[in-house]
């Protein structure tokens, strides 16, 4: 941890206490507040009963007459109500009289059950404090009380209003003794100490979660951030992905283009400083409000605040090739870098970001196929031929895939050097290439059925057809897995004979040392081995020098640029030359005309595949128009 994370860390943890000890000073503030109210409360409740008693006693006994002039003028009524009241005198009740007030306003006796005397009109001399709830409790007709701290015999006076015909006639004194307000300041100080005690437990626990809190927050950031670039990490992608508003972002995929190359050919050490460059550059280059992550090794995710006034996406578009050149512009050590960029403008139309990430995946890796350093955009297929994850996974657990071929002809002969196998599944009424579909089960254990399914669906077709010779397509993560290889290697040696492997460029590879000896391994056991898509990449010239190969299949992206442009001519003119140099044969793909067949034949090459000779067709029609025949 640097000087100003500690400096940082040191002022968070000092607020904490001081919003600690302001909470404890503004709790402990209360607490008279609180003691008050509790007082009153616990007084209440321990002197209620013993009052309403009293206060029932009175009422039950009412005349018909005016109660003040009944209680002056009937000794009897007099006698009785001062009997009935001094039955609840005790040690805690020590008095109980009844007063009025007088036409003059001031207060007399009517009873007094504490004298044998008749003190009946008598003048009462309230304390000074009394006046005002006497005057209160005849005003409101509700029951006050007085705790009365300055005086030793006294703890609590009651004032009952004696109500007859909805009006206050007299007031009932009751006096309650100072044991009894002992008692109960007791028992308010005993609650005193828990609340104070409650209030220390609970500024305690505070200051342990504000704690911990913090600490969560630093090591849950820290959790966040990727250790070598300084920027987010995949932890942060899985808190995000729920909540994260996906009409307000636009999802971008960016890898560098030929990481794995760089890191064997400078070392790892050189490649870290490149990813914390290629880090800095992209916060340089961002709005705050954009999200950084990296996703793997060399891939970035990107999430693109949204412009309102921008629903095309053109200004995600500008960004992304803004971004491209600057990664362009930037060199470590003289080295050039280049990137590609899968752009999903349609992240709103996606179930959850995850999947529109997976979108934006499945476009980066079509920007890397289509010879990288550039923006491949998302869009949402239209067609009917939009086939999902789901229906994908039933195809292929019922075994709804077959292939079509299409032939390898001399072009000089026409005869058919042999057949490449090319995948299709059975989908509403229609035959679809792994173009629609593949990328969608890339990584998951589907692929790896499929690709079962092909290499049994083409040893039954071989074992069939015993003058057959067949070509599979390989992704280089078929030759890593290892079920795929003991596949291959338990077929009959009649059947390798007569089967080539197409080693195809579709994916970055970070085990080449692994794919090289798979392939090897395969190609002394008796395989055949194609390199398929050459001139789409730099890892062709790794293909060429570490892997056995018999045959180098020119990327169709070249041949068809060669009737217009004439570095494209002199590119297959000099590939041509180097694969006989290097005793290769080269085969031509996508030949889809005159044009193109003629140049090929001009420039020596001696194998084509395209739709000049035949589209792709199922097994049958293709030998009726290639017979068995003329394979050589």
């Amino acid at each position: 941890m640097n000087l100003s994370s500690r400096k940082r860390n040191f002022i968070y943890l000092f607020l904490i206490l001081i919003f600690s000890f302001l909470i404890f000073v503004y709790m402990y503030s209360l607490i008279p507040v609180l003691e008050g109210r509790l007082e009153r409360r616990i007084i209440n409740i321990s002197t209620k009963d013993l009052i309403s008693a009293v206060q029932r006693a009175v009422e039950k006994n009412l005349p018909e007459r005016d109660f003040i002039i009944t209680v002056l003028y009937n000794p009897d009524y007099r006698k009785n109500l001062r009997e009935n009241l001094k039955i609840f005198l005790s040690e805690r009740l020590k008095y109980i009289f009844l007063i009025y007030k007088d036409p003059s306003g001031r207060y007399r006796y009517l009873i007094d059950t504490t004298t044998q005397e008749n003190p009946v009109n008598l003048l009462f001399m309230p304390l000074k404090e009394e006046i005002k709830i006497l005057d209160k409790t005849l005003k409101t007709k509700k029951i006050h009380f007085k705790i009365h701290k300055e005086v030793s015999t006294i703890g609590i006076t009651y004032y009952v209003p004696v109500i007859q015909r909805k009006e206050a006639k007299a007031i009932l004194i009751a006096d309650f003794s100072f044991e009894v307000l002992q008692e109960i300041k007791s028992l308010v100080s005993l609650v005193q100490k828990g609340i104070i005690i409650s209030i220390s437990i609970i500024l305690l626990i505070l200051v342990v979660a504000l704690y911990y809190f913090y600490r969560n927050v630093i090591l849950k950031q820290r959790a966040y951030i990727d250790s070598l670039t300084g920027i987010y990490n995949r932890n942060y992608l899985e808190d995000i992905r729920d909540v994260i508003d996906l009409n307000k972002y636009t999802v971008m995929m960016l890898d560098i283009d030929f990481f794995k190359n760089i890191n064997d050919t400078y070392g790892h050490q050189v490649g870290d400083e490149i990813l914390k460059g290629i880090a800095r550059l992209l916060k340089e280059n961002l709005r705050q409000g954009d999200i950084i992550i990296r996703y793997g090794g060399e891939e970035f995710l990107i999430l693109l605040k949204n412009y309102r006034e921008d629903p095309e996406g053109k200004w995600s578009l500008q960004v992304a090739e803004k971004l491209l050149e600057k990664i362009r512009e930037y060199k470590y050590k003289g080295i050039n870098l280049t990137a590609s960029i899968g752009l999903n403008l349609e992240t709103h139309r996606a179930r959850n970001l995850m999947e529109a990430i997976k979108q934006a995946d499945i476009t980066l890796y079509k920007a890397k196929r289509a010879g990288r350093n550039r923006i491949e955009i998302y869009k949402e297929a239209k067609a009917p031929r939009e086939i999902s994850l789901a229906e994908l996974k039933d195809i292929i657990e019922t075994n709804q895939v077959l292939c079509f071929y299409q032939p390898i002809i001399n072009m000089r002969t026409g005869s058919v050097l042999y057949y490449e196998a090319l995948a299709r599944i059975q989908y509403k009424n229609e035959y679809l290439s792994p173009v629609s579909y593949i990328d969608l089960i890339k990584g998951t254990f589907l692929y790896f059925k499929f690709t079962k399914i092909i290499i049994e669906y083409n040893l039954n077709i071989l074992k069939e057809n015993k003058d057959l010779i067949i070509s599979l397509n390989m992704s280089p993560s078929d030759f890593l897995n290892e079920d795929i290889i003991k596949i291959l290697k338990s077929v009959e040696k009649d059947i390798v004979r007569r089967v080539k492997l197409e080693v195809l460029e579709t994916e970055d590879v970070h085990n080449y040392n692994t794919l090289r000896e798979n392939i090897n391994k395969l190609k002394k056991f008796g395989y055949d081995i194609v390199l398929d898509d050459f001139g789409a990449g730099y890892v062709d010239f790794y293909y060429l020098t570490e892997i056995e190969a018999n045959f180098i299949k020119i990327d169709g992206s070249v041949i068809r640029k060669i009737p217009h442009n004439e570095q494209y001519y002199k590119l297959v003119k000099h590939l041509v030359q180097f694969c006989k140099d290097i005793n290769k044969t080269p085969i031509a793909e996508f030949v889809e005309n005159k044009e193109i067949h003629d140049i090929l034949l001009e420039l020596g090459v001696e194998y084509g595949q395209g739709y000049y000779f035949s589209k792709p067709l199922p097994l049958e029609q293709i030998k009726k128009k290639f017979p068995i025949e003329k394979q050589l």
